[in-house]
């Protein structure tokens, strides 16, 4: 929500990702980075609420993971927890979620707020731990088979390149903010600017009309001093 503060200065506090990123760019540079790193991503806003659909998401995730309640809840508090420590380091935050998987998030900020996180991962960079696996299966409720096989299609990269690749996005996606915020702080300076100009005309006019009938009154107290001479 784009709101002003009574000093006429965008309130931060309200402000959305989608008020300065266009949402189907959006989109389709998370669907493309996605796609060059073989991993899953999404964007939240600050409270957690997704604002672009799901990208590349494994059927390791989304398939088994979040197929049940409990599942869901503990990967809504790993993402929680990612988006906290990236948004308190102010840099991309790399992990090892509950279920074993590389994750990584990359905080959105303007003026040192947080207005946005985007999530990615969903990939290994070492062997899976099976026995995490089938402790994390049972605890969850799904089939811990299932789950093993499953993880043998999980893309394997190599940190370095990760938290490269988290680095990236950061960059360009923060870019992508301060860029839609600076064109709404352009935007609102011309509106200042062009109401201080309406003002300014108004005062001048306000000023002439009143310099017009000082030069009037005076005009008229010559002329009765001069009446006032004549007896």
């Amino acid at each position: 929500m784009i709101k002003f503060t009574q000093n006429n200065e965008l309130d931060l506090n309200v402000l959305e990702v989608t008020d300065i990123i266009d949402l189907n760019t959006l989109q389709k540079f998370q669907d493309n980075f996605s796609l060059s790193l073989n991993c899953a991503a999404i964007t939240v806003d600050k409270n957690g609420k997704p604002i672009t659909k799901e990208s590349s998401y494994s059927q390791f995730c989304i398939g088994l993971i979040q197929s049940t309640n409990k599942g869901c809840e503990r990967c809504a508090a790993s993402h929680n927890r990612m988006g906290q420590e990236a948004a308190k380091t102010n840099k991309p935050f790399v992990v090892t979620c509950h279920a074993g998987l590389i994750d990584f998030s990359a905080p959105i900020k303007v003026e040192g707020k947080l207005i946005g996180t985007v999530l990615g991962g969903q990939i290994l960079d070492s062997a899976v731990d099976i026995a995490h696996l089938r402790r994390t299966a049972s605890e969850i409720g799904v089939n811990a088979e299932s789950l093993v096989s499953s993880s043998e299609n999980i893309v394997k990269v190599n940190r370095k390149n990760i938290e490269a690749a988290a680095e990236v996005l950061y960059i360009v996606v923060n870019s992508m903010a301060q860029n839609g915020y600076n064109s709404i702080k352009i935007a609102t300076l011309s509106k200042k600017l062009s109401d201080n100009f309406i003002q300014a005309s108004a005062t001048i006019e306000e000023l002439s009309a009143s310099a017009h009938e000082i030069a009037t009154n005076q005009e008229n107290l010559n002329n009765d001093i001069m009446t006032i001479n004549t007896f």
